[in-house]
């Protein structure tokens, strides 16, 4: 990542008056800082997606935006040095106009980037907290949105998989079945698989089909005999929903 130019005409500055020319390489320096500003917010839009993938770039991006935080906050501190050794009449009245608005317009860049730099949810998370809260249209349609996305596959297995969740939770159960069986089938290796097959087994169940669902979940013992879910399928199977 290119760093920004030092600020090399400094001492040049302090030497005597700011001139109009000053003022402007100044102002290119903060033109400078509020592009890079900008594609520092594009990159935080991107952060779920990127530490969702496993690329391992948030560590990077924090790093790039704090490093705009420390030149925003180094240009600030030359434009006060700038006004104290220049004295009330540095430039006449236009310059010190143009120096407040720079100094206004930092303000305003720092604001945006405290802003910006927010960690921000991915609509999984708000999904998973709307079905927490028992929002369950609200977590369908973030989870929805998600997928729409188009995640890596370990994290849409989990997506369909949670809105299974809340169709279940809905008492939907058929179309719930038809998510648990999506992630079964489709994302065969993923580590929601075993949930999957125990709650579709327990969907037949509570449709009334307990012969179906025993199947699944004598599948479910079967094949993933260590997992928790598989516990849960035994003791279903022994003792009923």
């Amino acid at each position: 990542m290119k760093r920004l130019l030092p600020f090399f005409f400094l001492p040049l500055l302090l030497l005597g008056c700011a001139s109009q020319q000053d003022l402007q390489a100044l102002r290119w320096e903060v033109d400078s800082i509020k592009t890079r500003l900008v594609k520092a917010e594009a990159k935080v839009k991107e952060k779920d997606r990127l530490v969702e993938q496993g690329l391992g770039q948030q560590a990077e991006l924090q790093a790039r935006l704090n490093e705009l935080r420390e030149q925003m906050f180094s240009l600030q501190g030359s434009i006060e040095e700038i006004r104290n050794a220049s004295g009330a009449g540095m430039a006449g009245k236009a310059g010190e106009e143009r120096l407040s608005a720079i100094e206004k317009e930092m303000e305003d860049l720092r604001a945006l980037f405290l802003v910006q730099a927010q960690p921000r949810k991915s609509l999984f998370e708000t999904g998973v907290e709307k079905y927490r809260a028992g929002k369950l249209p609200e977590a369908l349609s973030d989870f929805s949105s998600f997928l729409s996305s188009n995640p890596e596959p370990a994290l849409a297995a989990e997506t369909h998989f949670w809105i299974g969740e809340t169709l279940y939770a809905q008492g939907k159960y058929e179309d719930a079945v038809l998510k648990y069986d999506l992630v079964a089938k489709k994302y065969a290796k993923s580590q929601k698989v075993p949930d999957c097959l125990l709650k579709q087994g327990m969907a037949f169940h509570k449709m009334g089909d307990s012969e179906t669902g025993n199947i699944i979940l004598k599948k479910l013992i079967q094949g993933y005999s260590s997992t928790e879910a598989a516990a849960k399928a035994n003791k279903i199977v022994k003792d009923g929903l």
